[in-house]
């Protein structure tokens, strides 16, 4: 039997890529999104629409594709987005609706689908954050926010569900060119836009930073390619940082051991604030 894997955030990006990939290799994939026609041309074994801020949604994906595929092998916790802007300017109910896809939606997910794999006394839980979400930027907090606190529930989750096969695996990409970024900037254009803002120099700064880094990026593929890895690995670590040009050891240590200098430096901020 192929490994059953169901995947939030198919509609685009890494979550589509990896649903193509996955089913060309022969597994038997779930792909879901908000609206289920944007799967039309996937060639999956299920498309089902899920919505991961809605636990009616959630329960009746996950109740069909047991129903029909008759477990969960793997689930791919992709769906999320960002929006930008400084930690003043930032509408809280904005940041709350965020907080609800980017973090509560994934422990919905969870939620809904471990009574199934600790069952089946097996499973692997795949939870997509980010480089943000172990290294900050000014502009970046209220989404860095949503990724630091996915890091600590996957290190939490992942003790919690040892003792009954389920293994728990974070997967951090870099810059991936998708329309992810696009879809910030539409998001938070009010924001970014604004010409009275104190922080016009600093969202200006950051968009300067975001285009250099932009220009090393790489596709969707290559997460893709590392979660197929994670699925296929015997023994699995627990991180994976992906198309990022510097180590993940320098990523986990760069902060502490300089402190907020050298950020200050790449956004050329006065330490005066």
């Amino acid at each position: 039997m192929s490994k059953v894997v169901l995947i939030t955030g198919c509609s685009s990006g890494i979550g589509r890529d990896l649903a193509q990939r996955l089913a060309h290799s022969g597994y038997t994939v779930v792909a879901t999104a908000r609206k289920v026609e944007s799967l039309e041309d996937l060639p999956v074994a299920l498309k089902l629409p899920l919505d991961v801020t809605s636990p009616e949604s959630i329960q009746k994906a996950v109740e069909q594709t047991v129903r029909e595929q008759g477990r969960i092998d793997v689930l791919v916790n992709n769906a999320g987005y960002a929006l930008r802007g400084a930690v003043e300017e930032v509408p809280i109910e904005q940041v709350r609706q965020m907080f609800d896809a980017n973090v509560f939606g994934v422990m919905r997910m969870i939620q809904a689908v471990v009574p199934q794999m600790r069952g089946q006394k097996a499973g692997r839980i795949i939870n997509i954050s980010t480089i943000a979400g172990r290294m900050v930027f000014p502009g970046n907090g209220s989404y860095s926010s949503t990724k630091y606190a996915l890091e600590a529930i996957s290190d939490a989750l992942r003790l919690e569900l040892e003792p009954y096969g389920i293994q728990v695996i974070l997967v951090e990409p870099g810059a991936i060119k998708t329309s992810f970024e696009q879809t910030v900037h539409t998001r938070a254009e009010f924001i970014l836009t604004n010409p009275e803002s104190p922080y016009r120099a600093l969202y200006r700064q950051y968009q300067q930073v975001s285009d250099e880094m932009r220009r090393q990026e790489s596709g969707p593929e290559v997460v893709s390619k590392v979660i197929q890895q994670v699925i296929e690995s015997s023994k699995p670590k627990n991180r994976y940082l992906v198309g990022v040009a510097i180590s993940g050891r320098l990523v986990n240590s760069l902060r502490d051991i300089a402190g907020d200098s050298v950020v200050r430096h790449m956004f050329k901020i006065s330490a005066r604030g």
